[in-house]
């Protein structure tokens, strides 16, 4: 029975030897347990923030993808804005030369205008009146003349026109009958 006892004994001190291991690894077991839970927590929150800058990430690519299609718009708003800014000015200047232009025609109407606006009066319905009988009698003067070119003295005969043109050819007859005159008068 000794053997028997010894192995007991030997089973006792290997199993004391065991549970003071046990308890040992236990109490290491329960040290790295809670060394274990804080970085249990770090991991967790650290998976949570990451899973959070994964969404916010998203969301700041939308964002930016957005404002570059906003960008783009805004940039292509702009240079239609700056092509119709440009052809606004061309307009504008266009027409700010065409104003120049009827502003000077306008002046040379109303200098025309004011030049004109003595004979205005004759456009009057007395002015009128008058002015045709002026041009009736112009023409009747005309046909006088015409007519004196054709014969200057109508009423006398041939024989008295024959005489006069003598007269006139003749200058000394002319002195004579002046110095008859005189001779008469004294």
């Amino acid at each position: 029975m000794n053997s028997s006892a010894s192995r007991y004994t030997r089973l006792m001190q290997a199993y004391v030897k065991l549970s003071d291991q046990f308890h040992h690894l236990d109490v290491e077991h329960m040290a790295l347990k809670q060394k274990l839970i804080p970085l249990l927590k770090a991991l967790n929150a650290y998976r949570s923030l990451t899973h959070k800058l994964k969404q916010d990430k998203a969301t700041l690519e939308q964002t930016i993808q957005s404002l570059s299609a906003s960008q783009t718009a805004l940039e292509a708003a702009l240079a239609a804005s700056q092509v119709k800014q440009a052809e606004l000015l061309a307009a504008m200047t266009t027409l700010s030369e065409e104003k120049a232009q009827l502003e000077s025609s306008l002046q040379a109407v109303q200098l025309k205008y004011e030049a004109l606006a003595e004979f205005e009066t004759l456009l009057q319905p007395d002015a009128v009146s008058v002015l045709a009988e002026a041009e009736q009698q112009m023409e009747l003067v005309e046909e006088t003349l015409q007519e004196i070119e054709l014969d200057s003295d109508p009423d006398l005969s041939e024989v008295d026109k024959q005489l006069l043109l003598q007269y006139r050819d003749r200058s000394d007859l002319i002195a004579e009958v002046n110095a008859l005159d005189a001779l008469l008068a004294a």
